[in-house]
């Protein structure tokens, strides 16, 4: 492994745990509904985004995402769909369920690869993919008669948004993502803001779920996404979303530490059949490398 991609790889897993402390904040947050928290959390990514670029000295992000070309629209549309799936299973069912059914990102960006990337899965990729849809069984089943079906539906929603953003990335590794970042920002402002109006729902919420939406938006989400974005450049997409896995790991260990909440089996042994085949599919050999494209990294 060169020294680019090991610094890749640890980037790709620092930003796993970052985001992995998002769960805790969601949790905290117990007075504002799925809209409500990503509302301010959109205004905590803004904030985060254009201070750093700021800082950096490379201007505004925003009027940047506004002349994007489709990739980028569809990258942030992506993230969107990600971010409000995911909060809505979390506030809907099990910190394990949903984590577990999101963490099936790497499986169907796999999936996503090949129609897009040209990547083959093989017999590996097929082996693995077939072993996290068992996973996925598994947990169904378990939640069957829990009242969270809409929940988990929102784990693999979350899953395929994520998937979405990851690919797009990777076909344009060597562009600046940052503006992206900040129209997700945006675009999560205006979904979220409308839903809560014609919810009847006030866009004010207590100052503590602001402050945990606004630090979940600035500190972890921004700086993991900056990390992941990074590593983007020199990781293959696939392996990209498996370094990131930490978040599946760590995670329901957070929720279970903290708030003493624990996971049904069913829960445990499909997440572990999902790690196990993303596991394998990080193994599989690549058939066919997908060529750098752009400018590569800098």
């Amino acid at each position: 492994m060169t020294r680019a991609a090991l610094v890749g790889s640890l980037m790709a897993l620092t930003a796993g745990i970052l985001w992995s402390f998002g769960v805790l904040t969601v949790r905290f947050a117990t007075e504002s509904d799925p809209f409500q928290y990503l509302v301010w959390r959109g205004i905590g990514v803004l904030i985060a985004m254009e201070t750093i670029s700021l800082v950096g000295g490379q201007g505004l992000l925003l009027p940047r995402f506004l002349k994007s070309d489709g990739l980028g629209i569809l990258a942030a549309a992506g993230l969107v769909l990600a971010a409000v799936a995911f909060i809505f299973a979390l506030k809907s069912t099990t910190v394990a369920a949903a984590v577990f059914f999101s963490s099936t990102a790497p499986l169907q960006t796999a999936i996503l690869a090949r129609i897009v990337l040209g990547e083959r899965l093989g017999l590996v990729g097929t082996a693995a993919i077939l072993i996290g849809l068992a996973g996925l069984v598994v947990m169904v089943g378990g939640e069957l008669g829990s009242g969270s079906l809409a929940g988990n539906l929102g784990g693999l929603l979350s899953a395929f948004g994520f998937a979405v953003y990851a690919v797009c990335v990777r076909v344009g590794k060597g562009r600046d993502w940052a503006p992206v970042l900040s129209g997700y920002g945006l675009l999560t402002l205006v979904v979220c803001v409308a839903t809560t109006l014609v919810n009847g729902r006030p866009l004010v919420v207590p100052p503590f779920d602001a402050a945990m939406a606004l630090i979940h938006g600035a500190v972890l989400i921004g700086i993991g996404t900056i990390l992941f974005n990074r590593a983007a450049r020199v990781v293959p997409a696939v392996g990209l979303t498996v370094l990131a896995q930490t978040e599946t790991v760590f995670a329901p260990l957070w929720v279970y530490l903290v708030l003493a909440e624990t996971p049904r089996t069913s829960s445990l042994i499909g997440g572990a059949l999902i790690l196990a085949a993303i596991l394998l599919r990080a193994l599989a050999p690549a058939k066919d490398p997908v060529p750098a494209l752009g400018s590569g990294p800098t």
